[in-house]
């Protein structure tokens, strides 16, 4: 791994690279997991933010509104030169042995101190997704990283589905988290990349037209 985190840090300029060392001396990179070859992160600071490397691919993302490798993936890439990341692979493997009734109670005890994680164990259908989305708002504890972690769930079950008019319900609801905190970055840049992954995709005219308004009265830059 290490000749490919150098590799990466190719990319950064020294400036950018500073402010991310600094920005892990705060200790500002939180919630580290690996998964195969895709390492996920959140950065903290006047904003969470969601953080992935592809060590295969070595394709870098982050949700801030930075359009360059940004001082939270320096920081990560630091993060990881110094430490080890939870491999769910190792995870998996220390679960097995555990018979049903330990998993039950592990599972239940999670929920009990995380009950906004129990959206993890709804079968998707329709219902449960649209009922997800009418009920998706700004967390109380400040945490939007988990939010945005339910809404890429929601998503992806979306896509699956292609169930276009559940995608434009998504939109609408992300537009009504904008109107009540229109100064977040990454909301912004979530909604801009919903409307483009949408709008690829082959909708009904009427679906089209649904879209072009959205567009049309939020006229964000995407």
């Amino acid at each position: 791994m290490e000749k490919i985190l150098s590799e990466l840090e190719k990319r950064f300029t020294s400036d950018i690279w500073q402010r991310g060392k600094r920005y892990y001396e705060e200790g500002l990179i939180d919630k580290i997991v690996k998964s195969g070859d895709v390492i996920t992160a959140v950065s903290y600071g006047n904003s969470a933010y969601r953080l992935k490397i592809n060590l295969k691919s070595k394709e870098m993302s982050c949700s801030c509104p930075c359009d360059f490798e940004c001082k939270h993936l320096a920081a990560l890439i630091i993060w990881l030169r110094n430490n080890k990341a939870v491999d769910l692979a190792d995870m998996a493997g220390s679960l097995e042995p555990k018979t049903k009734e330990e998993l039950i109670a592990m599972l239940c005890n999670i929920l009990r101190n995380k009950p906004e994680l129990m959206v993890y164990t709804q079968v998707l259908n329709n219902a449960a997704i649209s009922d997800l989305i009418k009920k998706t708002w700004f967390p109380k504890n400040g945490d939007n990283a988990t939010m945005y972690s339910q809404l890429d769930y929601v998503k992806e079950a979306i896509f699956n589905k292609r169930d276009w008019e559940l995608a434009i319900a998504l939109l609408r609801k992300l537009i009504d988290l904008y109107d009540h905190d229109p100064e977040s970055d990454e909301l912004i840049n979530y909604i801009d990349t919903l409307l483009y992954e949408v709008s690829k995709q082959k909708l009904a005219k009427q679906q089209k037209e649904e879209i072009r308004q959205i567009i049309k009265e939020y006229p964000f830059d995407f």
